[in-house]
Parts: C-alpha cells; sequence; structure tokens
C-alpha cells in the first residue's frame, strides 16, 4: 500500500483546468496585433492547446470546446463594446497584468505571514484614461447570477484599488514597473461581470464606484476572508485532491483498496471519485472526462424526466430540511398538479403532474414520519474516505441520512417511469448502492454497525417501493466489491478517454464536441461493441 500524500503530482494526462486553453487563445487574440482569431484557434487545435508551453495537451474535445467557447466571447465582447460606443462611452482596452491587492504587515500574524495578496481571477479590462475598470468572471456553463455577496465585494475591491503587477509561480507578486498614471489610478467606476462560456450570456454584476466597493468589501468579503485565513475547522471534500496535508490528515477516513483495483502502473495525479463518475466513464470514457472532469455540458434543456427527477429531489430535500415531526406526510403539493416550481426548476403540464403524484408517493415511505427528536437528520451530506492505493478520494452524497437507535441509515430516492428488471443485480443497477455498502461496511459512518440499513426508494407516477439492504452481510459486501470493481478497473486505468460510441450518442449533452459520436449520428446510429471506440 503507498500513502503518497503532499507528494502526489504525477503528470495528468489530459489538462483538467476547463479555462485554461481558453484564457491562453484570448491572451494571443487580445495582445498580439498580429494574430488573427483563425489563427489562433489553428494553433489551438495544432498544438492541443499547449501554445509552447509546458504542461499536458487538451482532450480533441476539449479542444473543441474551447474553439466555440472563445468565439461566442468574443461576440459577446463586441456586442458589448458596440453598446458602449453606442451610449457614447468610451471604448475599453485588454489589461495584460493582474490587480493586486497587497497587504504588508508590521509583524507576523500566528499563522507566521507578513504579506497578503488577493487577486480576481477572469478577463481585465481598462477605458484608455482608466475612468472605468472591468472584470469579466468565468463560468463553464450558465453565466451565474447568484455569485455569492462576499465573491462579489472581493472582486470588485480588487478591481478598484488593485495595482497591476506579475509574477513567477510560487513567488510574491511584484509591481509592474514604468506604467503611466492612468494604468495606476483608481478608477472612477467599476464593473464585474459574469460570462457563460456554455451560452455566450454576460451577466452583470456589479457596477458601482471604488467607494461602494470598499464599503460593500467591508461588509460582506471581510469576514469570509477571515475565517477562511483563521479557521481551523477541516471539511472533506473534493479539495482534499490538492490538500498538501492529506497524508497526516485524521478528519479523512482511509479505506484501503476500498474500489477493488490496484494502483495503475504509471504514477497518476490524485483524483476524486464517485459511484457516478464511474458510471459515466462505463458509459463512454470521453462524456467522462468532459462532463465530470470538465464540467462542460451543452446549453440545450434537459428531458422532462430529468427535470422531473430533479423537481422532487429538490422539493424533498426541502421538505426534509424542515425536519417536521410528521415527515412529509402533511406535505402541501400544488393545487392541482399543473404547475411545480422549486427553486429555479418550474415545471407545466404533464411532467408536474407526475413530479406531484410521485411526491404523494413518497409520503406513505418517508423515514422522518415518527423518527425520534433525538434522532440526526442529514440531508445530502457528504461522505468522504481515501483510497491510498489509487490515491483516490471517493465522495458520496445520499440523499438522506438518518439514525435509529444508534445505526446510521442510508437512503437513497430514484424517479422512475418503469419498474425494475427483476433479473438484474440492486448493487448492479444502482453503483451507488455498492459503494454505500462499502463505505459502511468500512466504517466510515460510524455508529451501530449492527443497526445499519442501506434503503432504496424509489417512486414512481403511481406507485412506489422500498428495499433494504444489509451492508453487514459478507454475500452483500462481495457482491458490492464486485459491481464496483467493475466499473472502477477501467476508470483507473484510463489514460486516453477514447469515445465509445453508441445509441447512447443521438441524446449526449456533449456530442457537439465529439467527433466520433457525430461520425456514428450521422452513419445511422448503429450500436457498437462495448469497449469500441
Amino acid at each position: 500500500m503507498r500513502e503518497t500524500g503532499a507528494g502526489t503530482r504525477g503528470k495528468p494526462i489530459y489538462e483538467t483546468f476547463t479555462p485554461g486553453p481558453f484564457m491562453a487563445a484570448l491572451d494571443l487574440i487580445e495582445f498580439d496585433d498580429s494574430r488573427s482569431v483563425d489563427s489562433v484557434l489553428e494553433q489551438l487545435r495544432v498544438t492541443r492547446g499547449r501554445f509552447g508551453k509546458r504542461g499536458a495537451p487538451a482532450h480533441p474535445g476539449h479542444i473543441a470546446w474551447v474553439a466555440e467557447a472563445v468565439e461566442r466571447y468574443l461576440d459577446s465582447r463586441a456586442a458589448d463594446e458596440a453598446a458602449r460606443a453606442a451610449s457614447g462611452a468610451p471604448p475599453t482596452y485588454p489589461v495584460r497584468h493582474e490587480w493586486i491587492v497587497r497587504d504588508e504587515l508590521t509583524v507576523a500574524d500566528r499563522r507566521g505571514a507578513l504579506i497578503y495578496e488577493r487577486t480576481a481571477w477572469g478577463r481585465r479590462y481598462a477605458t484608455a484614461d482608466g475612468s472605468l475598470r472591468e472584470l469579466r468572471l468565468l463560468s463553464v456553463g450558465d453565466s451565474k447570477e447568484d455569485r455569492p455577496a462576499s465573491e462579489k465585494a472581493a472582486a470588485a475591491y480588487i478591481v478598484a484599488f488593485g495595482l497591476p503587477a506579475y509574477n513567477e509561480w510560487g513567488k510574491a507578486y511584484l509591481p509592474v514597473p514604468d506604467l503611466p498614471a492612468q494604468a495606476t489610478r483608481v478608477p472612477d467606476r467599476v464593473r464585474v461581470l459574469d460570462f457563460g462560456c456554455g451560452d455566450d450570456t454576460a451577466t452583470e454584476l456589479v457596477d458601482c464606484t471604488p467607494e461602494q466597493a470598499r464599503d460593500a468589501f467591508a461588509e460582506h468579503a471581510v469576514p469570509v476572508l477571515a475565517e477562511s485565513v483563521d479557521g481551523d475547522g477541516k471539511s472533506p471534500g473534493s479539495a482534499c485532491v490538492d490538500c498538501k496535508a492529506l497524508a497526516g490528515c485524521a478528519e479523512l477516513p482511509r479505506t484501503p483498496v476500498l474500489l477493488g483495483v490496484p494502483a495503475p502502473p504509471r504514477r497518476r495525479r490524485r483524483r476524486s471519485v464517485s459511484a457516478s463518475d464511474l458510471r459515466t466513464h462505463a458509459e463512454c470514457p470521453t462524456k467522462f472526462h468532459l462532463t465530470r472532469v470538465l464540467h462542460v455540458r451543452s446549453p440545450r434543456p434537459e428531458n422532462d424526466a430529468i427535470q422531473r427527477g430533479r423537481a422532487v429531489d429538490a422539493w424533498l430535500n426541502q421538505w426534509h430540511l424542515v425536519r417536521h415531526p410528521r415527515g412529509c406526510r402533511d406535505v402541501e403539493l400544488p393545487p392541482d398538479g399543473e404547475e411545480l416550481t422549486v427553486g429555479a426548476l418550474h415545471l407545466v403540464g404533464a411532467p408536474a403532474r407526475t413530479a406531484a403524484r410521485m411526491i404523494a408517493e413518497h409520503r406513505t415511505l418517508c423515514p422522518l414520519d415518527g423518527l425520534a427528536g433525538r434522532e440526526v437528520v442529514e440531508v445530502q451530506k457528504q461522505v468522504t474516505a481515501y483510497d491510498p492505493e489509487l490515491d483516490a478520494v471517493i465522495i458520496a452524497k445520499p440523499d438522506l441520512l438518518y439514525t435509529r437507535d444508534g445505526g446510521w441509515i442510508w437512503r437513497e430516492t430514484k424517479t422512475a417511469a418503469h419498474y425494475l428488471y427483476e433479473g438484474k443485480p440492486l448493487l448492479g443497477s444502482y453503483p451507488q448502492l455498492a459503494l454505500a455498502v462499502l463505505l459502511m461496511a468500512a466504517g466510515v459512518l460510524g455508529g451501530d454497525s449492527t443497526r445499519a440499513r442501506i434503503e432504496l426508494e424509489i417512486l414512481y407516477p403511481d406507485d412506489s417501493s422500498l428495499e433494504e439492504i444489509d451492508p453487514g452481510r459478507d454475500s452483500v459486501v462481495e457482491e458490492a466489491r464486485a459491481a464496483v470493481r467493475e466499473l472502477a478497473a477501467p476508470w483507473a486505468g484510463d489514460e486516453t478517454h477514447e469515445p465509445r460510441v453508441g445509441r447512447q450518442c443521438s441524446h449526449c449533452e456533449v456530442v457537439e464536441w465529439c467527433s466520433a459520436g457525430r461520425e456514428h449520428i450521422a452513419a445511422g446510429g448503429v450500436e457498437a461493441p462495448r469497449g469500441s471506440s
């Protein structure tokens, strides 16, 4: 067994930072007047996004996405500049160097630090006279209107008061010398926007004066920054992948060989993995890399079944968080089921009626109905473990975790239009259940293991079922281990993320960036043998 800890810095096979090639391409376009957009995009494809720099190449699907995102971004910025010109406002120009706010202490603080530096990552612009500064934050999918107030305030403060600076990796920033006064002056106004690389929308988040930015920073950002600097709490999760202190961390449970596969021959960079990751990789390694690693998805609307499932999940999560003593028995459904709104989700017509009936079915199965007040209830709580052999952080997020008489119960709730095929093993049909078995059998949750169990609740339009699984039975653990191993072995050793074409290509959310998938659909969409590429 190996525990690589802080030394786990094996080379990634493909670029895993989604905006990396995007930013590099825009740097060439915006700061090299001799380069046309077409020439930069051609170089992007030829060099696989490396542009002469050291590092991993980008996956072909990643490159296809970046090329589209660059053109969408340039179109969006051109439209914004045209609007400024129409209103009589002066144009803005790209700013090469980062804006840095630097705080120097006369005496080292309790962390031993003398210097704190803050920067906001994105695309920077300013008017020629420096009266306006603008920062464009980037979102991989849609533009975000709901970024936290602390994040918006911190970004606006840095844009208002930051000075142009540069640095070498891992070293302190240095002021850029010999800049004109307009490049270092405090602007009259500050703008912060969020650009959605997936749908070419740009949402304005902040438009204020430096004084307003200072006030917002003190109110919203300072408390959050203080907590991030001074806080000593630990919350295991996907951030553990990059944590240099993982080897000595007692908060992250060790579960050697939990996934049942040995370390790959070539040393890999530490990864995180969930049951959904493994299931997606089994469907198509290219889809896994684009959607689960890079978080790229089509802006096309999700189908009715997916939206319905999300709405039911969101409704139940919302109700369970209230922890009403009668569970969901008294949950109020929409008057006639014609509309169902949960957060940003809004269903109308048949999907809304079906979702309402599924919520009604849940009321008879809600585990919180009659649960004693002393019991613990956790909604969508992240469960995390570490497999040192694979150097992998394993993540699961049960729909509901609750205790009963000292034992933990793991509840997964699924929506379905059709009944399960009786001939297929339950743990094979739902890998998240198999992973739950292994995590509970390894004692990750603690509690009385003899009282632990896993529940699968399936909601149909006019029916429901509840299955129970005992993670303490050896036969169940072995079945779970076999199911997880079957999925984990290909994922653990995959170094190419080649596409697996098949009928799934017709509804794949990343097929527009997969040439093999598009060719398969154009050829008639004949099912390919499992494992083909």
